[in-house]
Parts: structure tokens; C-alpha cells; sequence
């Protein structure tokens, strides 16, 4: 394992003009939509357009934006952003008395930061018909099952890769980012490949809090959803 690897791949995501470093008025409207969103119900075209109003951002910027980070259902409703999701996948959350999913395991550690509320967490491993369970808070991963649960990770040697689309957000990170019982069985899956660390939970958070941390530096203004 070389954490440092890890480390620097997310220092250079959220560096200055890296690809999840979205600048003040930016991260207040990716912000304020995710908490709209958390409520459980679709963030409709009307309330994305009152939230960049109150933040005074203009519509085209705010389509542009979010055009990168969401996802959307036929009617154009956002549906899921940065991490957090009405859909489907193997990483299931309930936050509050309310169920979602995450885009990878990683977005379950710091999308509590970004809620500010401590979410429940049950993910299924690649290849596997067992579960990791976990309940995370904005300050520390409060228990977990089983607790030789670990978390792999991409990181990037070279030039980061394109994010600009949701699909590439995917393709690039999410599909590979999950949790496993037992270093073994992470280690297992990812043989043979250089882009991918297999890090403790604690390391996945850390990693994750500092994301958080990037975007919530901003936050100011965005502390409230919209309810249209």
C-alpha cells in the first residue's frame, strides 16, 4: 500500500483549477442543490433556477455546471449530484428517514460533511452477495461491519483525467472505488493493476473530508434547500 499515491490524487483534484475545484459561487450552487436533493425528491428545472437566482448566478452558468456534476431523469429533473443519487446503485444510504444511493464508496464517506447529518451505509462488494455496513457522521466513521472493511481508491500517476461529464465521473473513478471486507478480498480484485490503493476506512474518509472540506469552504449562502 502507498497512501501517498492516494493522497496526491486528491490533492490534485481539489487544488486550485483542479477538476473538482469549482470556485465559490460554483460550490454553493452544487451545495445547495445536493441538500434540496437529500430531502428524497427530484430537484426540479424551477427550483435549480430559484437556487443560482439566490445565489445570483445566471441561468447559463448554472446549466453549464451542473450539466457536468448530475444526473437527470427524462423530464430534466436532477436526480443525482456529485456523489449522491435517487438511483441505484451498490452503495445504498439512508439519511434521516430517507434512502439514496452513492456513485462509489467514497461519496458515502463525505457526502455526511456535505449533508451534515450522519448517514447509514450498507455496500455490496464487487463480485460478492455480502455487505460492509457502516454509519458516518461529518467528524469520524462511527461503527462498522466488518470491521477488516477497507476501501480501494484511484489515483491518478500522471495528467488527471477528464471529468467534465457525469459518464466520465463513472468510467474513470466511480467504478472502481468500493468497499471490501478484508484487505484480501480488495487486494484480490484489484491484482495486476497500478491504479488502485486499497486503503483503510479511516484513510477513504480522510481522503473523502478533505474533498468536502474544498467544496464547504464556500458554503456560505447555500446552508438551506429550496422547497418549491
Amino acid at each position: 500500500m502507498n497512501i501517498a499515491r492516494a493522497t496526491n490524487t486528491t490533492k490534485k483534484l481539489i487544488v486550485e483549477g483542479g477538476l473538482l475545484d469549482y470556485g465559490p459561487a460554483q460550490s454553493r450552487l452544487i451545495i445547495r442543490v445536493m441538500r434540496t436533493l437529500a430531502l428524497g425528491r427530484p430537484v426540479s428545472q424551477a427550483q435549480v433556477a430559484q437556487i443560482a437566482s439566490a445565489l445570483n448566478i445566471e441561468w447559463d452558468e448554472a446549466t453549464q455546471v451542473l450539466g457536468k456534476v448530475t444526473e437527470r431523469d427524462a423530464g430534466g429533473n436532477v436526480t443525482g449530484i456529485l456523489g449522491l443519487s435517487l438511483n441505484e446503485t451498490p452503495h445504498r444510504l439512508i439519511i434521516g428517514s430517507q434512502r439514496f444511493s452513492a456513485w462509489c464508496a467514497v461519496d458515502t464517506l463525505f457526502l455526511p460533511a456535505m449533508l451534515n447529518q450522519a448517514v447509514v451505509i450498507e455496500s455490496q462488494p464487487p463480485g460478492s452477495q455480502a455487505r460492509v455496513r457502516l454509519v458516518v457522521s461529518h467528524e469520524r466513521i462511527e461503527a462498522v461491519d466488518p470491521a477488516t472493511a477497507v476501501v480501494s481508491m484511484v489515483v491518478m500517476e500522471a495528467e488527471a483525467k477528464d471529468l467534465h461529464t457525469v459518464e466520465a465521473i463513472w468510467s474513470n473513478f466511480c467504478h472502481h472505488i468500493h468497499f471490501f471486507r478484508s484487505r484480501e478480498e480488495a487486494e484480490q480484485w484489484a491484482a495486476g493493476r497500478r491504479d488502485i490503493e486499497i486503503l483503510t476506512l479511516d484513510e477513504g474518509f480522510e481522503s473523502g473530508r478533505q474533498v468536502a472540506a474544498h467544496l464547504l469552504q464556500h458554503a456560505q449562502a447555500a446552508d438551506q434547500p429550496v422547497v418549491a
